[in-house]
């Protein structure tokens, strides 16, 4: 996310807002550079306010119109309903938006960073320097975030004339990935005593490496539970609940199809979803 003309305008429309609360930006900014959106603060919160009052208006709107045109208190509890929820419901998701994306390129970053590490441990050990490293993994798309930390580092030597040691630790700080702060201020310690770059990639290499070899052995395994319990919850079971009831209504003189279509059309799409949300936060991403 980057400032656009519309992020500007709520910013002009809000300004004194945020100059009488007097809040520190510090903190704030960081938070909103390590997420990857290049606003500050009081523009992205401003864009925050006035999406919330967009929201309300319209929601208020489309279901005043409702209302006018099917006048009853169904309609009435709707036009309260919506119109809070709609606003409620923007207003936590950008709040909640820069945290999310923050873990969000941290754990790519985590991913990605012992391939990462074996590329620019091949590159040091041909004899290229750290700021020509970084500029080399800068155009190479396969590392994910981490690419994007190596343009910011880039930049900031070849366009705004920051040295390397420099722009390394403004990477530190601004980094979400603890692992990936951790392996710069080793990088570090090692330009300013002096010593050779080559062992010290040497030894973050093998460590990453065996951490991520480790790492899929236990996904594989939690994989292997989740396939397991998919299998006898959403496919078997439901299958052995059919036949059951099929019988029982056989011998009973018929049962009541509500609880299949609640099953059907309840139960079972919930019990996919569910699943889906498991894959989708972490457990087979390494697969």
């Amino acid at each position: 996310m980057k400032s656009s003309k519309y992020s500007r305008f709520c910013r002009r429309i809000f300004s004194k807002t945020f100059e009488r609360l007097n809040i520190s930006e510090t903190n704030k900014n960081q938070i909103l550079e390590k997420a990857d959106i290049s606003i500050v603060y009081k523009e992205y919160y401003s864009m925050i306010l006035m999406n919330i009052i967009i929201g309300f208006i319209s929601s208020f709107a489309s279901t005043l119109i409702l209302y006018i045109i099917i006048p009853n208190e169904i309609m009435a509890i709707l036009i309260l309903i919506i119109s809070s929820v709609v606003p409620v419901g923007i207003g936590l998701y950008y709040l909640s938006l820069p945290t999310a994306k923050l873990k969000s390129r941290g754990k790519n970053i985590d991913n990605f960073l012992p391939y990462a590490a074996n590329f620019i441990n091949t590159m040091s050990v041909a004899g290229i320097s750290p700021a020509e490293i970084f500029e080399t993994l800068s155009t190479v798309k396969l590392y994910g975030e981490i690419q994007k930390e190596a343009k910011k580092i880039t930049t900031e030597i070849n366009m705004m004339g920051i040295d390397t040691i420099t722009a390394l630790k403004n990477a530190i700080r601004i980094s979400p990935s603890d692992k990936f702060k951790e392996f710069i201020q080793g990088m570090l310690g090692v330009i300013q005593s002096g010593s050779e770059l080559g062992p010290y990639f040497n030894r973050c290499v093998e460590k990453y490496m065996l951490n991520d070899l480790m790492d899929r052995k236990r996904n594989l395994e939690s994989l292997a539970v989740m396939a397991e319990s998919f299998v006898v919850t959403v496919i078997a079971f439901p299958l052995f609940l059919v036949i059951i009831l099929s019988i029982m209504g056989l011998t009973s003189g018929g049962i009541s199809f509500d609880f299949m279509f609640i099953l059907a059309f309840g139960i079972l799409p919930m019990a996919y979803f569910g699943f889906y949300l498991m894959m989708k936060s972490g457990m087979g991403e390494y697969v």
